[in-house]
Formats: structure tokens, sequence, C-alpha cells
């Protein structure tokens, strides 16, 4: 199914009149982007999703989706912080956060992943729970690897030895285009280098795609690009990739 302006529109009006499914699925597609395209940004990664889960989960406080999806985006924000905490602290204080911004939501993801084992989520998600376990500090079991299906668009640009990125990884064909083009549409056509959609399947890649002669304004010209299908276990909205370094939505980062 194509997303649309209007898909979010609708998705954002029915959440709002508290329909906790219609906010989960806001929370999944504005987890793939840097901003809320329905409010202006500057590009940074802000998590617009972060309310829409919260209130999914408030509604349903056994929902695994929502509860996946939460907390393997608030693992993703500590990475974030934790990066920026390496690189230059005073970043923290420009978006009005300090040194304990990592160790309450270490604190709260690890409650929020405990009510997901608690509520005894698919078996097809163990290993990227377990990779998820990992990355919080909170579990050593080895995640068993090329366990799943998903897309990844990559975008990255150098400034002298400093490296740019941004990363888009989603296991919806609909959800990568539509993340993508929201990404081009915000960075004016990328960041620079030359941007990559691959798709694996059960952890093995099975295509890529040159993006960067595809790119117009508002977007990919997606009529010209092949994007290969999936089969086999998808990965699982908010979840880690075992063993890859990636995480389902989006990341963007500087190193």
């Amino acid at each position: 199914m194509t997303i649309t302006d209007e898909t979010l529109i609708r998705l954002r009006s029915t959440a709002a009149a508290g329909d906790a499914r219609a906010a989960l699925r806001l929370g999944r597609l504005l987890s793939l982007t840097a901003a809320d395209p329905a409010e202006p940004g500057d590009g940074e990664p802000t998590w617009p999703e972060e309310p829409w889960l919260r209130a999914a989960v408030a509604a349903h406080p056994g929902d695994v989706a929502a509860l996946t999806l939460l907390t393997g985006r608030l693992a993703q924000q500590i990475s974030y912080w934790e990066a920026c905490l390496d690189m230059n602290p005073d970043v923290m204080k420009w978006y009005g956060e300090d040194e304990s911004t990592v160790e309450r939501r270490h604190i709260e993801a690890a409650k929020l992943y405990a009510r997901i084992r608690a509520a005894g989520p698919d078996r097809h998600t163990d290993a990227g729970l377990d990779e998820l376990a990992v990355l919080l500090g909170i579990g050593d079991k080895p995640a068993a690897e090329d366990t799943y299906s998903f897309y990844v668009m990559e975008d990255e640009a150098w400034s002298g030895s400093m490296r740019h990125s941004a990363t888009i990884v989603a296991s919806d064909a609909a959800e990568i285009r539509w993340a993508s083009d929201k990404w081009f549409t915000l960075a004016e056509s990328g960041i620079g280098g030359e941007p990559t959609l691959t798709a694996y399947v059960d952890g093995a890649e099975v295509g890529s795609v040159d993006l960067g002669p595809h790119l117009a304004d508002g977007g990919v010209g997606w009529n010209a690009v092949a994007v290969p299908e999936l089969s086999g276990p998808r990965l699982p909205a908010g979840l880690p990739v075992p063993g890859r370094g990636l995480h389902y939505g989006f990341a963007g980062g500087a190193e």
C-alpha cells in the first residue's frame, strides 16, 4: 500500500482522538524519519514518534508491538546521547539534556524490556530481543545472526576526517520508499554522498540500487527503481539487526 501525506494526516487525526492502533502506526512511520513531516525541523534526530508510542503503550500496556518499538527507539536515543557525550557534551545542552538523560533512558528501557519478555513475544523476535538486551547492557546471550529480512537506505558524506551519515532500516517496501522520500526532501536530495538502497533476505544481501541517479525534487523516482521483494521473517519494528550494527528506524550521526 502506498503511503501518502494523507495517510499521516488521517492517522494523526485518529490517534489524537484516542485510537491506540492509529497512534502505534503513526509512531512506526515517524520512527523512520529524522523529523515530523508535519512540523518544521532542521534534520537533527528528534524522535518525533515518541509521544505517539507512549500513548499506544499507555492505552495497551501489554501490547508487545508498541512496547518493542518504544524500547527500541529509546535504545537508539541512548546510543545517540552516549555518542554526544563522547564527542561534545555541550551538544546535550543544546537540546536541554544532560548526563542524567542517558541514565534515565537506560532505567526506563530496561523496565520496558522486562515487560516485553513478560508479555510472551513471538519466537521470531527472540534474536532481535537478545541483541537489544546486549545493547541495553541487560543481557549477554549471543543473538542468532542472519535471521531477518529488511531494507537499508544509506546516505553518507565525508567532511575532512568526519563521516556524516543517515540510515533508514525498514521491513516493508512501501515504508522504505516513503521514509527515503521524506529524508531526501528534508536533506534537499541528500548529504552529498552516493545514497543506496539495499535489500537483505535472511540476513543475506539480495540486491542494491544506487539512488543518486533517481533523485529529484520531492524524493526518488521510484518507477525507475526495482526494489527487491522480501521473503522470510521480517525484522520486527523497533529491533536491531543481530551482528550488523543496524537498528530498525532512522539513525543519523557523525564520527
